[in-house]
């Protein structure tokens, strides 16, 4: 079996060697990867929206709801438990590839065609059907989107470049196409293009890294791996249930101005969160192959990593409150700088949600996938409970507050859930931070400083903790040298 540091036409002594550590540069490839892609869909949708009437660009956004939906449906997890087969060597990366690509195949053929119809019987929209038969044929590609596969292999320049190449590919489509003459069914064909092309990547340099072997593809196969990652798929639900039925329930016991201002401050963080599943993206293959192969090393890499996400979470979190007012009104406008209040409380729940990555990374490489499941019912019961106990109160900031309780309940469970495992994420490296982060609340909320004054005593606060724990700049260099050393 050929290693996969060869799919790359560049032998393993040749590669350029890391700046500040494998896993920070990887992290580094994978963040730009992602700032990069979104830019270009900023781009695309922004040209979109001055090209189209605006009917049929909310034929669009329903089309791309329906494919984001689709997507989670179709990776069921799958990608997940696949990284963890590999990286714990129960078989072989050429049988994996193709269990993964069988099981998605199998869950293609009728969740595409069948969420398709959904949508054309359903929705009001007055664009061609054919915008959502070909949105639904995209779906297609997933299977062949194997960016799990070399997250496997450690090859993360390989896996975080293939949503830049579509999304860059999808906007130089758009510009051709001009679908503002052409008609609204072009940003179909331009995303059916666009998927078809990280797909056809993905696929050459995989079977490249297989030689001689190839995918060894089965129904029964694919069908165990599909009762194996049906809680992770189901997990992915449900979280998706916690982010998105908040703005609904605010919706519905507030009024338009409440939903527009939780509406924004979410859209917001839930970008921000992407960066959380980047880092654990990159961290996941060494998690789950430690595990089994080295207990000892990954209980050091699990309290070096749970500290330096905590401090990270808190510093940025700090930063994100005191300059939340200025930051929605750069961003959205003065209209949506009240939504300040929002945005600096949610930014808090995304630092639970980094804290809490650790445990619920650790399950899924302990095969605990209906643990995680737990973890994120628990979650989502308790968002949409507190919004509708919290939000008549307190208007949109009532549902800021459900989410930071849904996403310490999250981490709560998720936590106590590790429990038998090997190793377990010690809540002891959280202490530090988040007696700063209290420090940073209680400074902030008694003393009102205007906003530049707020981010010097929020910085103030944390570098000082930062400063005084001992043990942070020795967990910074055990994450920095992680890969290095595995």
């Amino acid at each position: 079996m050929n290693d996969l540091s060869n799919s790359s036409g560049m032998p393993p002594d040749k590669r350029v060697p890391p700046r500040f550590g494998r896993l920070i540069d990887d992290f580094i490839v994978l963040a730009a990867g992602q700032v990069v892609s979104k830019i270009f869909g900023f781009l695309a949708f922004a040209l979109l929206a001055r090209k189209l009437t605006v009917e049929d660009y909310g034929a669009v956004e329903t089309a791309v709801g329906m494919a984001a939906i689709g997507a989670v449906a179709l990776e069921l997890g799958t990608g997940a438990v696949g990284v963890r087969r590999i990286a714990q060597k129960e078989c072989s990366p050429a049988n994996v590839l193709g269990s993964v690509i069988s099981a998605r195949l199998v869950v293609a053929v009728v969740a595409a065609p069948a969420l398709a119809l959904f949508y054309v019987v359903m929705t009001k929209s007055e664009a061609s059907d054919g915008l959502f038969w070909l949105y639904a044929a995209s779906l297609f590609a997933i299977p062949f989107n194997h960016n799990w596969f070399f997250q496997s292999r450690e090859r993360m320049t390989i896996a975080g470049f293939g949503q830049t190449l579509k999304m860059g590919a999808f906007l130089v489509l758009i510009i051709l196409f001009a679908p503002g003459r052409n008609g609204v069914a072009h940003v179909a064909y331009a995303e059916l293009m666009a998927a078809g092309l990280m797909a056809s990547w993905y696929s050459v340099l995989a079977f490249r890294a297989l030689q001689p072997m190839r995918p060894h593809y089965s129904l029964a196969a694919g069908g165990v791996l599909l009762r194996e990652s049906a809680p992770l798929g189901t997990s992915a639900f449900v979280n998706a249930l916690a982010q998105y039925l908040p703005v609904l329930i605010v919706a519905t016991v507030a009024n338009d101005v409440e939903t527009a201002k939780f509406g924004a401050a979410q859209r917001l963080l839930l970008s921000l969160i992407t960066f959380s599943f980047v880092y654990y993206f990159n961290l996941y293959p060494l998690i789950a192959r430690r595990l089994v192969d080295n207990p000892e090393a990954l209980r050091r890499l699990l309290s070096a990593s749970v500290r330096v996400t905590a401090w990270a979470g808190v510093l940025l979190a700090a930063m994100l409150w005191a300059l939340a007012p200025l930051i929605m009104r750069l961003i959205f406008g003065k209209d949506f700088e009240s939504a300040g209040s929002e945005f600096g409380i949610l930014a808090w729940s995304g630092a639970l949600i980094l804290a809490s990555g650790n445990a619920r990374w650790l399950l899924v490489a302990g095969n605990r996938q209906g643990s995680l499941l737990v973890a994120q019912l628990a979650n989502a019961g308790i968002v949409i409970g507190f919004c509708f106990v919290l939000t008549p109160i307190f208007g949109s900031v009532g549902a800021a507050l459900a989410c930071n309780l849904g996403a310490l309940a999250l981490w709560i469970v998720a936590h106590l859930r590790t429990r038998g495992l090997t190793v377990r994420p010690s809540l002891a490296g959280n202490l530090p931070a988040a007696f700063a982060a209290l420090a940073v609340i209680a400074a902030l909320t008694i003393l009102q400083p205007n906003i530049w004054s707020g981010v010097a005593i929020a910085v103030a606060i944390v570098g000082s903790g930062m400063a005084l724990d001992r043990r942070f700049p020795a967990s910074l260099r055990e994450l920095a040298n992680a890969k290095s050393a595995s």
